[in-house]
């Protein structure tokens, strides 16, 4: 969960990658062309290469880990991959004072170690994140996502419904519920509600 670290961890862990991968192709090339290897020439090419594979496997095995290993979504972050659906309920009023009723919406979340992707859906318009930033609460049992986005109403309601920019927040509590996500959406057309949808695929 590569987002949750501070930005100094991340800096500080960049640059030693860097080195380490500098070093250990630097000692690579030495290795290839001298008959007989020097122990840091050796080390060093021994470092790199298992670093890689293990970054690589843990990209693409990690989620085999969350689920054998329940209690990593509660003190690392939880597995959002997958599709969610449920309604996004609007505090806009007419003139009459009304909202709308509760619009069915479906939500599908892209999560790897290293990066999160929102996508929201309506019958009326779709939106996609643009920066999303996670936030861990291991010890409050709360974990959030916030993302701001850009949406996009289909042609036949754009007299109607803007092209817009907006934030939203969504939130799961494993302890209570981990095929809930709840939240709030707020838009520059000066608009917000609620969010609730309930996990339909992984």
């Amino acid at each position: 969960m590569w987002m949750l670290l501070s930005r100094r961890a991340q800096v500080m862990m960049m640059v030693g990658l860097t080195i380490t991968a500098l070093l250990g192709l630097q000692q690579t090339y030495q290795l290839l062309n001298t008959a007989v290897p020097t122990p840091f020439a050796l080390s060093s090419t021994i470092v790199f290469v298992i670093g890689t594979i293990l970054v690589v496997i843990a990209n693409f095995c990690w989620r085999h880990l969350w689920r054998w290993f329940p209690f990593l979504g509660k003190v690392l972050f939880p597995d959002l991959n997958g599709a969610w659906r449920g309604a996004l309920k609007t505090t806009w009023k007419d003139a009459n004072g009304q909202s709308p009723d509760p619009i069915t919406v479906t939500i599908r979340i892209r999560q790897t170690l290293f990066s999160f992707s929102v996508q929201l859906e309506t019958q009326e318009s779709r939106s996609w994140s643009v920066h999303v930033i996670a936030e861990a609460n291991p010890d409050a049992g709360r974990f959030r996502l916030w993302y701001s986005y850009s949406n996009q109403p289909r042609a036949e309601f754009l007299h109607r419904s803007t092209v817009h920019d907006g934030v939203a927040i969504l939130e799961i509590v494993p302890d209570i519920d981990t095929s809930v996500i709840t939240g709030h959406y707020y838009t520059a057309r000066k608009t917000s509600g609620d969010i609730d949808v309930r996990r339909v695929e992984s």
